[in-house]
């Protein structure tokens, strides 16, 4: 992503700072690179124009993406009128199968768990910043994180190996 030039320079550092975290987030929540482009950018321009509205004394990085989970909210909407397709992207062949299991172990989320994970681990948010974000509570945060990394831990992780029966030596028999 490049930088904004000729923006104001709320919105431009606000953009270095952020805007790869931002894209990372829409990356994984949509699967699709271009779409996750065209809504990091939409993000920066509502901040261009809500600058004013900014007040320094909340947290920055849960501001830009209490924005961007907006900008989520609208595209899936959109999405659900049949406005656009969410589609794989094409992956190298060895990761392809981990990366379609992991797409499809994050779809299988419950939608506020998927959102709270995809913050934390895509965004770098911390729970504070989260339940800004999401107007939430911090331990709702914190369950909501927990709930996604066990399911996600249950869908990806093999299931473990099966032990052998204890057999008995020699006890039985005689």
């Amino acid at each position: 992503m490049d930088g904004i030039s000729g923006a104001p320079p709320l919105v431009a550092r606000l953009f270095e700072q952020h805007g790869p975290a931002v894209y990372r987030y829409f990356r994984r929540s949509t699967a699709d690179p271009g779409a996750a482009e065209d809504l990091s950018q939409e993000v920066f321009l509502r901040i261009s124009r809500h600058a004013g509205s900014y007040e320094p004394r909340e947290r920055e990085r849960a501001w830009v993406f209490r924005i961007a989970r907006n900008v989520l909210i609208d595209h899936k909407r959109a999405a659900t009128r049949g406005a656009t397709e969410s589609r794989l992207e094409p992956v190298a062949a060895p990761t392809q199968a981990l990366h379609a299991d992991l797409q499809q172990a994050l779809a299988g989320l419950a939608g506020d768990d998927r959102e709270a994970f995809l913050l934390a681990e895509i965004g770098g948010l911390t729970y504070a910043e989260i339940a800004v974000a999401t107007e939430s509570t911090v331990p709702a945060v914190r369950s909501r994180i927990y709930r996604a990394r066990l399911a996600l831990r249950e869908r990806l992780l093999p299931p473990p190996p099966l032990g052998r029966a204890a057999v008995p030596v020699g006890g039985d028999d005689e």
